[in-house]
């Protein structure tokens, strides 16, 4: 089902009418995007009108950055759509932001060994070892050769597994090779070098295409506290997303946050009573953990764990206003709440 609607101008429409109320970054979000409308029901009444959702599909990078906001901007995206577009038969009932289906790389797993140049520099060496060989440079029966491309080529799978990806070829030696093009009827050496090119293409294209996330964070196992889960879950989108100093700034406001969350999801005023006596406010995230781990820990010692929650409240409140906030303080930040959060859920397992 067709709607007959240039898509593209309803795009160029969002944007001039976004323009007009300065959403700027939103705007950044629209460009980035793949767009398509997609039908969605029929509806026979009074001549027949279609129903269609207009989507555009980001990067799951760029998708997680926004997450936060996700249904925000629908909504705003939605009545900068509904300001101009009247069609009453092709109806669009909305607009969203999806993930795009795309091939993940796992930089992190082959890091800081490897990263996107000395992987495509191996398997650039790979590919023109194979051109080399069908084309009568190298010598396949030249045993020192082969057994040179085998060490190699077993090296380039490993990677690829560790990466997620799938080989383009199943040559394990340069004798599988050379079966292989006699097979194929490759009888040129021009036939040869293009069939090596065009299966390495695919996957060249997709690692020089990915992103490599530089950010290597600690593993979180969920704790089965919503509002903690969805809080270092945001907590991560902002930092993987962070750019400059406010966006590090911004780390150590939702480490805050989520301390307050955390403190509240185990604390009771009545059965954890503050060390000196003093009524705990609500949002005394550094109190409340306090009581709450001495009254985990009863007679054992409870110093480090204590000074250890403690450092994490102080870590997320100096960050906040901290004006020359650096990635390494918000990364250090994050993993100084997550391990605050694996400290108290531990706790509360053997407690409670």
């Amino acid at each position: 089902m067709n709607c007959p609607v240039d898509v593209s101008k309803i795009v160029s429409m969002i944007i001039q009418d976004l323009r007009q109320f300065n959403y700027g970054s939103l705007i950044d979000i629209v460009k980035k995007a793949e767009y398509s409308l997609d039908f969605v029901d029929h509806d026979n009444w009074d001549g027949g009108i279609d129903y269609f959702k207009l989507r555009f599909h980001l990067k799951y990078a760029d998708f997680a950055k926004i997450l936060p906001a996700q249904k925000n901007y629908e909504e705003i995206l939605t009545n900068s759509l509904n300001s101009f577009y009247k069609d009453e038969r092709f109806v669009i009932t909305g607009i969203e932001l999806v993930a795009k289906i795309d091939q993940y790389v796992d930089w992190a797993a082959v890091a800081p060994q490897h990263n996107k140049e000395s992987i495509l520099s191996l398997i650039e060496e790979e590919k023109e070892t194979l051109i080399k060989a069908g084309t009568g440079i190298i010598q396949i029966r030249d045993k020192k050769e082969n057994d040179s491309y085998k060490q190699r080529h077993q090296q380039l799978l490993s990677l690829l597994k560790q990466l997620g990806l799938e080989p383009v070829h199943r040559y394990n030696d340069l004798w599988d090779w050379y079966n292989d093009y006699k097979q194929r009827g490759l009888d040129t050496y021009q036939s040869r070098r293009a069939f090596i090119r065009d299966i390495y293409a695919p996957l060249i294209d997709t690692l020089e295409n990915s992103e490599e996330n530089t950010t290597t964070l600690l593993h979180y196992e969920p704790t089965g506290w919503d509002l903690v889960d969805d809080g270092v879950n945001r907590m991560k989108a902002v930092l993987i997303s962070a750019e400059k100093t406010l966006d590090y700034q911004s780390v150590g406001m939702y480490g805050r946050e989520l301390l307050i969350t955390l403190a509240q999801a185990v604390f009771d005023k009545a059965k954890h009573p503050s060390a000196d006596g003093t009524d705990i406010g609500a949002a005394d995230s550094k109190r409340m953990l306090d009581a709450y781990i001495h009254y985990c820990m009863h007679k054992k010692s409870k110093e480090r764990e204590v000074k250890f929650a403690k450092a994490a409240v102080d870590f997320s409140n100096e960050l906040t206003h901290n004006r020359t906030a650096t990635a390494m303080d918000a990364e250090l930040c994050y993993n100084a709440v997550l391990s605050t959060v694996h400290i108290i859920h531990t706790l509360h397992k053997y407690n409670d």
